[in-house]
This record gives C-alpha cells, structure tokens and sequence, in this order.
C-alpha cells in the first residue's frame, strides 16, 4: 500500500465498480482536502475519473485559497472549469 491511497469496490445494481483514489493535497489546517479517483466497471466496460475538493461544511474556500487549490488539481490532470459544487442539502 501506497500512504494517501485507497482502493474501493462497490456493487450498484449487481455491476462491481473498482476504484483508485488518491489524496493530491490538503491545507495545513485540513479546511478543504482534495483527491483524485479513477474506477471501472469491467463488466458493463465503462472507465471514469474524477476529482473531489471537500471541505467540513461544503462550501467553497475563500477565493484567496483556490490559487493554492487549483494547480492541485492541474497536476493531476483535472482543470478547475470541470468541477462543479454539488448542493446535497435535503
């Protein structure tokens, strides 16, 4: 095992989803996180990738922490006009 990865199965609807995923970085105080995944489902031949920025209450940083955030995410390959916020309130 490599330290910052994870590997991870899951079975949705008896298709098995095999997934990598990394952590790319994390402020100092761990108020926002990022990380990397990339996962297939052989069975069904789909492959997909993808990068997440969390954060403890699910907002965004403050602007002055996203020049620190961005290039995070470009050395992993994932440009930040293809992430989007995610609103999971009920």
């Amino acid at each position: 095992p490599t330290p910052g990865t994870f590997r991870l199965s899951v079975l949705d609807n008896g298709v098995t989803s095999n997934e990598f995923w990394t952590i790319l970085g994390a402020a100092d105080d761990l108020s926002w996180i990022a990380f990397h995944y990339a996962g297939a489902a052989t069975t069904v031949g789909q492959r997909y990738l993808g990068g997440l920025l969390c954060t403890s209450d699910g907002s965004l940083p403050d602007a002055s922490q996203l020049d620190e955030i961005w290039p995070v995410f470009q050395r992993a390959g994932i440009e930040p006009w293809e992430l989007f916020v995610v609103n999971n309130d009920p």
